[in-house]
Formats: structure tokens, sequence, C-alpha cells
């Protein structure tokens, strides 16, 4: 099967998309994820470095910290290049042997990580290469049982195990969670598109 899934990210919830569903194949099957952020050339001025910087950093966090909720190892790179030819090239280089990717993101690769995009990298790859679309409007967590079930992974994650849960509230874009335990309550955030998890303490 596979070993170490290589996974090009932004901060959109396309990306954000397809970084959870790469993290939930790795623990599946026992693989490690890559997640490559690409930025394109030239990137000659210190405030173009630092908003790629920023937001490499935003989409590393993120798909660090759902890897290390489900136990799954993941390394982070950033590449300066073209996008398609980057990946594929990222790929031989990390030993990849399968690429997964979101579809239609809006930023991060520079709003390049999109249909065209994929399908150059399905030409360029040596190895197979997974598209995951985030159609307009869709929602990655549809049901309040899976926001229930993403909040208890966070609680835990964050040592929080033994939390009372309540039924998830719906809101526009997003699941809350209200939980507590004997040191105090939370409001746990689910992004309803990218499945973003954020834990706040009110009490």
């Amino acid at each position: 099967m596979y070993t170490h899934i290589l996974v090009p990210v932004d901060t959109s919830p396309e990306s954000m998309n397809a970084a959870s569903h790469a993290i939930r194949l790795a623990d599946a099957v026992g693989a490690s994820v890559h997640a490559l952020y690409v930025t394109r050339p030239p990137v000659d001025t210190d405030g173009d470095g630092e908003r790629s910087q920023s937001r490499s950093e935003r989409a590393f966090a993120d798909v660090v910290e759902r890897a290390e909720e489900r136990g799954v190892d993941v390394e982070t790179t950033i590449v300066v290049g073209e996008p398609a030819e980057s990946i594929a090239d990222f790929a031989n280089t990390c030993r990849a042997d399968l690429i997964v990717m979101g579809t239609h993101g809006r930023e991060g690769v520079d709003r390049l990580v999109n249909g065209s995009v994929a399908e150059r990298v399905g030409r360029l790859a040596s190895v197979p290469v997974t598209t995951i679309r985030l159609r307009d409007g869709e929602q990655s967590v549809r049901s309040a049982l899976e926001a229930q079930r993403i909040a208890r992974e966070k609680l835990a994650h964050t040592g929080h195990d033994d939390a009372v849960i309540e039924s998830p509230s719906r809101q526009r874009s997003a699941w809350v969670v209200r939980a507590a335990d004997d040191r105090g309550e939370y409001n746990v955030h689910i992004d309803s598109a990218s499945g973003q998890v954020k834990l706040v303490q009110v009490g």
C-alpha cells in the first residue's frame, strides 16, 4: 500500500480538506505525510517573502495539528518554483508513493492549486495522484455526529479526555461543541468547510 503521502497545501478550505483526507488515509494504512507549500518565483522582496512565510506557517500549523491528533508522522517543506513541476519533482525527491491534492484552492500556492495544476501534476508525476474537490458550498463536516467526533479528538489531544460534550450546534459556517471538565468550560469551533478546529476556554 502507501508508505509516504505527499500533500500540497495552502490555507484554503479545499487544501485543508485534501490534507485531512491524506491524514486519514495515512492513519488507516500506517503511512507518513509530507506537506509541501509551493510559492511562485520571484520571491525577491521582503513583503513577498513575509506574506508567503505567514501563509505557509498557517497551512503547516493546521496540517501538523491534525496529523498529531491521529498520531501520523508529518514533515513540512517550502519550495519556490512553478507549482505543477515543483510538486511532481518533490514527489520524487521525498520518495512519495501517492500525491493527494485539493482542487480550486484560492490562496497559498498563490491560487495555483486548481484543476489545471492538478491535471498537469497528474501528467508529470511518476506516482498516483488523487484529487479531492470541495465544490462551492460543499461542507467537509456534514453532520453533528462527525462534529462531535472531531471535538472529542481535539479535547483528548489537548488533555481534556474526560470532558463532557454537549450536542453540537450548527452556525452559518461552523459547528460549535460545548464541553466541560473539572478544569473549565470550552467551546470547540469546527469550520464546516475546511474541518479546521479551534479550542476556546470560556469558563
